[in-house]
């Protein structure tokens, strides 16, 4: 996640807007940004899949001398 942390742009921007609040990187991405997905997700994600049959695939691949890797895929599929 990128974040403009310049100071000449923070300058600028506090002349232009004094009002202005900077979040820190920790608040942001601590609170505010899972707060945003929680939202978003009740909002419209949930609501758009609460219609529809789900499909689960599980595959495990194992090797020797690197990573195990496994895939769950999830198809949601509605009357549309």
């Amino acid at each position: 996640m990128q974040f403009v942390e310049s100071m000449w742009l923070k300058r600028l921007i506090l002349c232009l807007c004094p009002k202005l609040n900077f979040l820190f990187r920790k608040q942001f991405s601590e609170k505010i940004l899972p707060w945003l997905v929680e939202k978003i997700s009740q909002q419209c994600v949930l609501l758009a899949l609460a219609d529809c049959f789900s499909i689960t695939n599980f595959d495990l691949y194992m090797s020797k001398g690197a990573y195990d890797v496994f895939a769950l895929v999830i198809n949601f599929l509605s009357s549309d």
